[in-house]
């Protein structure tokens, strides 16, 4: 039980850096543009950097930590933040830069998606989504909080802060490498070749599609919400708060969902995400004055906080042998998503305007709610 409580630990302050460290290149842009003389095509590629290490890790992680176990997946992942957090605060060159954030994506990366799949392979069942869900909430603590840190200091502090969380993340990866991993069930050694196995899995391949738009629903918010709301005159600080106010409530419900409501089913919690979702969606795309709208972007936050938790966990239950491997399938059909919709959403944009993000909100919500009735059907079909 020890051994546990110090793994979990361990985890939820891996994921918590990961969340500081979603977060900490877009709230240093400009400094990191005064050090080096970027130009805006400088400075946006930094973005495009991260992602791709993200992909990189997500689809590395699952089949190394099924065969070789989490140890040193855990700790070379925890090694990369640190250099990550090190680069940006001290790098001499772009390139060194760059080079960081490349590593930053994939520790971060390795870091999302093994952190989960050892918390679901720690968990008992009747846990597992429970723990994913506060999993998911110290993510959401970690990219909530650092920009707030950031906005309250000095520029001349944010180099202490970076280092701070780079001194963390490498004694995290220290302690990686130390504790015991009690999971609860026997791993299978051969990742690969398990493969198609999880193509032919209706029930699998359903979850997988269902964070497909998760995450890119996920990603529209946090690359659009400002503009959109800049689009509406409110001004920048009021567009900002409206984009945080969607991190709140992300926050918020995977605390009630890891607390108040653990014992709702599936079904129930689902239910309430896609309500919420819906209910924010009205209160964006009716024009009503800017709280309500911010009150919308409150309730598709805390619509989108069950998605990633609950599917993973459910996944989790289905490939228990290979979680890890299972996992790491979903985050690349995830980040696929991600980006394609991103892109897609960035063409309409540039086509029709703002005016088209509180419908491309409607879409995803419309493929999530039919995903949802197919893995509804899926669950209760494997039951029988």
């Amino acid at each position: 039980m020890k051994n546990r409580k110090i793994a979990f630990i361990s985890v939820f302050t891996g994921i918590f850096l990961f969340g500081v460290s979603m977060v900490i290149i877009g709230s240093t842009l400009s400094v990191l543009r005064e050090r080096f003389g970027m130009s805006d095509i400088e400075a946006g590629g930094l973005f495009s950097i991260l992602p791709f290490g993200l992909l990189v890790g997500s689809v590395t992680f699952g089949p190394v930590a099924d065969k070789y176990g989490y140890r040193w997946v855990l700790t070379v992942a925890g090694l990369f933040l640190s250099f990550g957090f090190f680069g940006i605060a001290h790098a001499g060159s772009l390139f060194v830069l760059r080079s960081c954030i490349f590593l930053f994506g994939i520790g971060g990366g390795v870091i999302n998606g093994a952190s989960s799949a050892l918390v679901s392979d720690l968990s008992v069942k009747e846990h597992k989504i429970t723990n994913l869900i506060w999993l998911g909430a110290f993510f959401g603590v970690g990219a909530f909080v650092t920009p707030i840190i950031l906005s309250v200091i000095e520029k001349s502090y944010y180099t202490l802060v970076i280092d701070v969380a780079g001194v963390l993340s490498l004694l995290i990866a220290i302690l990686f490498a130390v504790i015991a991993y009690p999971v609860t069930v026997q791993k299978d050694k051969i990742s690969f070749k398990l493969i198609p196995v999880f193509v032919k899995n209706r029930l699998f391949m359903a979850l997988c599609f269902y964070l497909f738009f998760q995450s890119s629903f996920e990603a529209i918010v946090n690359n659009w919400t400002v503009t959109f709301f800049v689009d509406l005159r409110v001004g920048e600080n009021k567009a900002l708060l409206a984009f945080s106010s969607s991190v709140l409530g992300m926050i918020l419900m995977r605390v009630l969902t890891g607390s108040v409501l653990c014992n709702f089913t599936f079904n129930r919690l689902m239910t309430l995400a896609l309500i919420f979702l819906t209910a924010g969606l009205i209160l964006l795309i009716l024009p009503t004055p800017y709280f309500i709208k911010v009150t919308g972007m409150f309730l598709i936050g805390a619509g989108l906080a069950p998605g990633f938790p609950v599917m993973l966990g459910t996944a989790g239950e289905i490939f228990k042998e290979v979680s890890a491997t299972a996992f790491s399938f979903a985050m690349l059909i995830a980040l696929i998503g991600n980006t394609l919709i991103n892109y897609i959403t960035g063409v309409l944009t540039e086509k029709f305007g703002m005016g088209v993000f509180p419908y491309v909100i409607m879409t995803e919500i419309v493929a999530l709610l039919l995903l949802f009735v197919v893995i509804r059907t899926y669950k209760q079909q494997a039951k029988e």
